[in-house]
């Protein structure tokens, strides 16, 4: 049978998996909604995903992005994110203990994993250093130096989303809270007074972005928050270049908006480095866990 690399890019709400050839190409890829209710069950969703691979291939090696605290040598969870069940967990020995096959298995932080993504054949191909911070229900982040990841003593480096940026206006209030996407969605929320039981979608306030004077000051406001982290980041790394993930990244009208809120600050100058967006978006927690099969998870 064919031999194939399976990737899991494991979310809050869906996991979503990538079979690719040796050669690391696309094989085929879906989505299953994530189970919360047990460890049990979720270990068992998974499974089923790879017992169906083998059906009709051999697999030569699992990679997993994933939430959290994730210690990547010892393959545990340490917090994994909104799955509490899987607290302190260690993945790769609960998952090995369910296969029948012996697969060598590697996990590591979803943001590192999309970081992996960009070093391999994204946005970040031709520098030794970068910051990647993603924007979505948080904020995320990985750092990278002399191309390897950097993940902290506790594995908790990266968490950009845990910076207090505006303690005199919101206190602890942290950038999860103000310069996620959830941030600029409730912000819209509140200002144009929309229930909290229907659906809005940061992509589709950036849509709004030239119809609406209200929704350009709204925005503004969410970029500098922004704007800060990333500032924050260029002091504190000087890195070659800082790349934007997250959904919201893809609209083309983020990176002038968040460019302009730099320029107001005037010690940017100073300390300024290129801004691009990641290359891979949905895709990238998947592209990351297959450079942690092809590297051997040495990164």
């Amino acid at each position: 049978m064919r031999q194939v690399r399976l990737c899991f890019d494991v979310g809050g709400t869906y996991i979503k998996f990538g079979v690719f050839a040796q050669d690391n190409t696309w094989l085929s890829q879906g989505k299953i909604a994530t189970p919360h209710e047990s460890k049990e069950v979720f270990f068992d969703a998974l499974l089923a995903k790879i017992v169906e691979i083998e059906q009709t291939a051999t697999i030569e090696g699992i990679g997993l992005s994933f939430p959290g605290f994730i210690d990547p040598e010892q393959g545990v969870a340490i917090m994994a994110g909104a799955l509490a069940p899987i607290h302190g967990c260690n993945i790769i020995k609960e998952l090995q203990g369910r296969l029948i096959g012996d697969y060598p298995i590697w996990i590591e932080n979803d943001a590192r994993c999309a970081a992996l993504a960009e070093l391999s054949s994204g946005h970040a191909t031709d520098v030794q250093d970068f910051v990647l911070i993603t924007l979505g229900t948080g904020v995320g982040g990985a750092l990278v130096h002399q191309r390897k990841l950097i993940r902290g003593s506790g594995f908790r480096a990266g968490e950009f989303g845990m910076m207090v940026t505006d303690f005199q206006a919101s206190s602890f209030a942290t950038l999860h809270d103000l310069a996620s996407t959830r941030g600029l969605i409730d912000a819209f929320r509140q200002a144009k007074s929309i229930p909290i039981n229907k659906e809005i979608l940061g992509e589709t306030i950036m849509e709004q972005w030239d119809k609406d004077p209200e929704t350009q000051q709204i925005v503004r406001q969410w970029a500098r928050y922004v704007a800060i982290a990333i500032y924050n980041l260029a002091v504190t790394m000087n890195p070659e270049k800082i790349l934007i993930g997250g959904g919201i990244s893809q609209n083309p009208v983020l990176l002038p908006i968040v460019r302009q809120a730099l320029k107001d600050n005037p010690h940017w100058l100073d300390f300024q480095v290129p801004l691009e967006t990641c290359r891979y978006y949905n895709d990238a927690g998947l592209l990351g866990a297959l450079s942690l099969i092809e590297q051997g998870g040495k990164k």
